[in-house]
């Protein structure tokens, strides 16, 4: 994804991005830094920084130390929160993602990991660009709460589908809703364009999600991770495939089996995989990405939109 022609309009930005992060995470303790190396080199993590760059030219921004600096804070906070989605709901470090860290480290020291980029993060906002720093802390107690609307769904066959977008947006799609918008704000955009920024990545936030989710359940390359079916995670397609007239008790008895094995897992996504719940993701998907574009279309043309266009239609 990284090679396409989106990208390369922000390319010296990013490169920009990632030295700061190196110099501004090291610490005196090699695992540490290998960890957090892992976490900020993992593939979906370079999106959110580029499309906050993008919105900061986009809307007027000329600064390219400012760009750079919106994107380091919360591209080292978001991913020290991330680390925390290694951890289960009782204390263990996720064995299903063990080829993400060069040794299989601890729970306190994915913890430990994850809260000093977090920290970091927060350090560069208030030094370099101040004005993030109320963007980073509504993120954070946004997706604070989401995670314990996720672990009070947790294997909840009836959750709503209103409940599953809404856990999507908080815990998900905020990220990209708050780093366009911070982008803006930092480029001194006016409340309207703040607002159309932020709804703008809410809707390409949402978007990847759902295809995420249900890359965990098929695999992308690779073999499929189930860790959504096999821990109960309410997710758009798991919520319809349970509801699915064919499928729907099969996948329910999966999705609420707390000893379910991976190779049972599997056999029920691939079930899921040929049917109409897949149909019904992808226009949700579809539905985000022409909601995001409109947004755009009234956005000057210009190189940034045309990058964030073409980055939306890759989705």
């Amino acid at each position: 994804m990284m090679a396409q022609s989106w990208y390369s309009v922000v390319e010296g930005e990013m490169a920009s991005v990632d030295e700061a992060i190196k110099k501004g995470i090291r610490s005196s303790y090699p695992e540490l830094n290998d960890m957090c190396e892992a976490a900020l080199n993992y593939r979906y993590h370079e999106i959110r920084p580029a499309l906050s760059i993008l919105s900061y030219y986009l809307n007027g921004g000329k600064d390219p130390k400012e760009a750079v600096a919106n994107a380091v804070c919360f591209k080292a906070s978001f991913d020290g929160l991330h680390m925390h989605d290694l951890i289960d709901e009782n204390g263990k470090v996720l064995s299903t993602k063990k080829k993400f860290f060069a040794k299989e480290p601890s729970t306190t020291k994915v913890i430990v990991a994850g809260d000093f980029l977090y920290v970091m993060g927060f350090r560069q906002a208030y030094s370099t660009c101040p004005k993030a720093v109320p963007y980073m802390i509504q993120a954070s107690a946004t997706i604070t709460n989401a995670i314990f609307d996720i672990v009070n769904d947790l294997r909840n066959p009836e959750i709503s589908c209103e409940k599953v977008m809404e856990i999507i947006r908080k815990k998900n799609a905020i990220e990209f809703q708050i780093i366009m918008e911070s982008a803006a704000a930092q480029a001194g955009a006016d409340e309207d364009a703040l607002k159309r920024m932020g709804l703008c990545g809410c809707h390409i936030g949402t978007a990847i999600q759902i295809h995420r989710d249900m890359e965990d359940l098929f695999g992308d390359g690779d073999k499929p991770r189930c860790h959504t079916l096999l821990t109960g995670t309410p997710t758009l397609i798991m919520f319809h495939a349970m509801n699915d007239s064919v499928i729907g008790q099969a996948v329910r008895d999966a999705y609420t089996n707390t000893e379910l094995a991976l190779k049972d897992a599997i056999a029920v996504a691939n079930s899921i995989k040929s049917s109409n719940a897949v149909f019904k993701c992808k226009e949700v998907i579809e539905d985000c990405k022409r909601k995001a574009s409109e947004i755009l279309s009234s956005l000057p043309d210009d190189r940034y939109r045309a990058a964030l266009l073409e980055f939306i239609g890759t989705l």
